[in-house]
């Protein structure tokens, strides 16, 4: 009898197994999102010739303050729907961060890194997020977002540090809030040469002694293209989001924004080079106050050009074609840089510039809207030239990128239909979880506006990160990356 309730009982009441794993030490194979979350125990290494592999959808999530040290191959390839978390539930304590000493490129994309603290001895007091130590990696479309290098009042690179690193790529990746007691409130580059940074978004981050974004010490060749700087900070020093210390320093920025800026109490609350070179095309460099002198400042041994540009040129650069005007952002109070119409930055950059043996802008006509690219990192799109139905695909469907983007309060998201169509606007996370539907039901042909205010299904404000705006019809389906910013 008794055995036959038990039965019953479990026919009724299904038994329930949410799956987990615990992991601490040497580390290989593949991490599973069938096996998520993986609670990690104690250090993690995974040892010299070895891959580990971590599958979209994964959660690693740290117990206590631990490490996840790699000298050999990590390969962590989320996906837009599924993104992959580093993280803990303790963010007071935070983790070890990623630690990465190894002959292998390792691989980050689609990973969200956060609440990593530094702690302990050279080298792992710098780079809360991540650390590349003589080692190279290849990051894209991940956010790094409220990690620390503040451990025993020391520290620097609050998301990421590297050190003598080679052609190391960064494309679509979100830094912010991240702090450092040092230098590079987001990054610390030492002894770095041809790094990469594109489309990537270096908002809200500080430092107490200089580079409130980006610290570099013995940088040859780091690229920034296409890139923003807004509202970091550096408190007791100078270049509110970059800054160049040692010998033989070379920086390029192409196509950035650089505004919003401050460096409290130093000099260049955008840029301060010193002992070397900053290369400017195309570029934005405007608003951010210093103490004692704004926006680029050129240090002992710093020197500047500036091509195509809205920046001031009494910071002594050289170049020409620059001029310094209002950019006329739509709402930099909200995070929009975006031009308005009036905007002096439209089509006065340049398609094609080498400088030296170096090409530095290569863009094709249909790379830009009008007759020449716009300075800066977004270009003006008034919508012309899209609203001919000839023009549509013969999906007969197009979704524009949103619009601010990165936003903080609201974003306009436009599509146009060439019939009337039953239309899903829905927001996903980038783990795949339905955040907001904004449109479910019939719409008529042509353009279509919908605006989103950062809220999901139940009211709620959702919290700062990269999310996925899905617009589906009944025949196909096309997707933006929308970035909040709180």
């Amino acid at each position: 009898m008794k055995t036959t309730i038990m039965i019953l009982t479990m026919l009724i009441f299904p038994v329930i197994s949410l799956a987990q794993t615990v992991v601490s030490g040497n580390q290989s194979g593949t991490w599973t999102a069938a096996g998520s979350p993986y609670l990690v125990t104690g250090e993690i290494v995974v040892p010299t010739g070895q891959l580990l592999a971590i599958e979209p959808g994964v959660e690693v999530n740290f117990q206590e303050h631990y490490k996840f040290t790699v000298n050999g191959d990590l390969q962590a390839v989320g996906s837009e729907a599924d993104s992959i978390y580093f993280t803990t539930d303790d963010a007071a304590t935070g983790w070890g961060g990623i630690r990465i000493d190894s002959d292998d490129v390792c691989t980050l994309s689609f990973c969200r890194i956060e609440y990593g603290k530094t702690s302990g001895d050279y080298p792992d007091i710098h780079g809360g997020g991540l650390a590349l130590l003589t080692s190279n990696a290849v990051v894209s479309n991940c956010v790094f977002a409220n990690n620390d290098a503040t451990g025993e009042d020391n520290g620097m690179g609050g998301a990421i540090y590297a050190y003598s690193t080679t052609e190391s790529i960064f494309t679509d990746c979100v830094f912010t809030e991240n702090h450092a007691y040092g230098e590079g409130g987001a990054i610390k580059l030492s002894a770095d040469n041809y790094s990469e940074f594109t489309n990537c978004h270096f908002i809200e981050n500080d430092c107490l002694y200089g580079g409130g974004a980006v610290s570099g010490y013995m940088v040859d060749g780091t690229k920034f293209t296409s890139c923003l700087f807004a509202d970091n900070y550096t408190m007791y020093a100078s270049g509110g989001a970059i800054h160049t210390l040692g010998m033989g320093n070379t920086l390029f920025m192409i196509n950035c924004t650089i505004s919003g800026n401050s460096a409290v109490t130093g000099d260049g609350g955008g840029v301060f080079l010193a002992y070397g070179t900053g290369y400017f095309v195309n570029t934005i460099v405007y608003d951010n106050p210093g103490m004692h002198s704004d926006d680029v400042f050129l240090s002992i041994a710093g020197y500047a050009e500036a091509y195509y540009c809205d920046l001031d040129m009494s910071c002594g650069a050289t170049g020409t074609s620059n001029f310094f005007e209002d950019p006329q952002y739509a709402d930099p109070d909200n995070f929009d840089f975006n031009l308005l119409a009036t905007s002096a930055c439209i089509d006065t950059g340049i398609d094609f510039f080498v400088l030296g043996e170096d090409t530095l802008v290569n863009m094709t006509p249909d790379q830009y809207f009008g007759s020449a690219p716009d300075v800066g990192a977004f270009e003006y799109n008034d919508g012309s030239g899209i609203e001919d139905e000839g023009s549509l695909p013969q999906s007969g469907l197009v979704l524009n990128q949103n619009s601010p983007n990165p936003f903080n309060s609201s974003t306009a998201i436009n599509f146009e239909l060439y019939k009337d169509s039953h239309v899903s606007l829905t927001v996903y996370d980038l783990s795949g979880r339905e955040i907001k539907t904004l449109a479910n039901g019939e719409r008529t042909s042509g353009l279509n506006s919908v605006v989103w205010n950062g809220s999901n299904n139940s009211g709620a404000s959702v919290p700062t990160g990269t999310y996925i705006i899905r617009l589906q019809t009944e025949s196909c389906s096309e997707s933006v990356k929308a970035v909040l910013i709180n």
